[in-house]
């Protein structure tokens, strides 16, 4: 999708979605395309905010400390997120997709051994519920 609105915002001479939109099918529209990427926008921030407090309230009750969803998103909005959106630039983070790539590879491999070894083979799979 990415690569298609870059190939017509090239042949349209336009620098945006936005502005490749009105020049291929007109400005009467473009509202709808502005509040669709808000809403996709909107909803996706919210998911990964759901799953990050989720998940940061998680980690600390397991380590013994006690915090609210509310209170994790916060913490780790104002601890992690927002530095991370005020850097004007973000080359200082290469060497860190790196660490998710090998993280993500990882994750493969366990899920792998452990499917091939038949350890969530029902019904005397050694993980299953």
């Amino acid at each position: 999708t990415f690569a298609l609105i870059g190939r017509v915002s090239k042949s349209t001479g336009t620098m945006s979605y936005a502005d490749a939109w009105d020049a291929t099918v007109g400005k009467s529209t473009s509202s709808i395309i502005a509040f669709s990427c808000f809403i996709d926008c909107w909803f996706g921030n919210l998911s990964y905010s759901m799953i990050l407090a989720d998940t940061i309230s998680n980690l600390l009750a397991s380590v013994g400390i006690a915090a609210t969803r509310t209170q994790s998103l916060l913490g780790v909005t104002g601890v992690v997120l927002l530095p991370l959106c005020l850097m004007k630039n973000l080359a200082s983070l290469a060497p860190f997709s790196l660490v998710g790539i090998i993280g993500m590879l990882y994750t493969t491999l366990a899920m792998g051994i452990r499917y091939f070894s038949g350890s969530y083979v029902p019904p005397g799979g050694q993980f299953a519920a």
